[in-house]
């Protein structure tokens, strides 16, 4: 099981009727799924490794790249961690993300530092298995990138959420 982290196009309409009742964020994404073709990306349990390779941190980070784990509008209920990022946000992440290679990442990543600073999943420390682990980092990543890139060219913004 563990914590995935999904990201789900919204547009302005979508936006709107997600806003008038916040605290019903899943269930608004259920109706989504079940009534309309949603674009989404789903990063697995990549989504730390990202935000670590991006920012250098646990759970900081300058925006819009510390947007996997914070930033946008918080959205549902309070155990609940999802958030809303607005066009103009998801157009930035795009922008600053077209920056940064695969290469760049590959170069920052360390797996004896990601294990000590406990990024989620406890995968790092699997010295065997260390260039399969760049590689599914490198995999989402580039999901992520595709992602945001294809909401930027339709002027949407979208969820973001950790289940």
């Amino acid at each position: 099981m563990g914590m995935r982290c999904s990201l789900v196009e919204l547009g302005k309409d979508q936006i709107d009727k997600l806003l008038a009742d916040p605290e019903n964020v899943f269930g608004y994404l259920d109706e989504l799924e079940e009534n309309e073709e949603i674009s989404g990306a789903d990063l697995d349990k990549a989504w730390h490794g990202i935000h670590f390779l991006l920012t250098g941190s646990v759970w900081e980070g300058a925006e819009p790249l510390c947007y996997l784990v914070k930033g946008g509008e918080e959205v549902g209920a309070e155990d609940e961690c999802a958030r809303l990022l607005r066009p103009n946000q998801i157009a930035d992440w795009a922008n600053a993300l077209s920056t940064i290679s695969a290469d760049d990442l590959r170069k920052r990543y360390a797996p004896v530092a990601m294990a000590k600073a406990d990024i989620y999943p406890s995968i790092w420390d699997r010295v065997d298995e260390e260039q399969d682990n760049l590689e599914y980092l490198l995999d989402n990543y580039e999901t992520l990138r595709a992602f945001l890139e294809q909401t930027k060219k339709k002027n949407k913004g979208a969820i973001i959420y950790i289940s």
